[in-house]
């Protein structure tokens, strides 16, 4: 999927009418670096975090105020 997600997809993702939301949601690698999605209509801030050590990695931009989020890390 580009790393573009459409305004259509985020509203059937939060419709409950996507058929595949895992390919769309969680962590993808992209030609512009690796995102993260997140669906969380609750949620306020999203970070994501390294396992071993509780560091928050990156904090999530909220795409859609119903609760969609993204971040991408592009490589160094």
């Amino acid at each position: 999927m580009s790393s573009r997600i459409d305004r259509d997809v985020i509203n059937a993702l939060i419709a409950g009418h996507f058929a595949d939301p895992f390919s769309v949601l969680g962590m993808h690698q992209t030609q512009a670096g690796l995102e993260v999605r997140a669906l969380l209509p609750d949620a306020t801030d999203v970070w994501v975090i390294e396992p071993r050590t509780g560091r928050k990695v990156g904090k999530l931009e909220c795409l859609d105020a119903r609760g969609f989020f993204l971040r991408r890390f592009t490589p160094t």
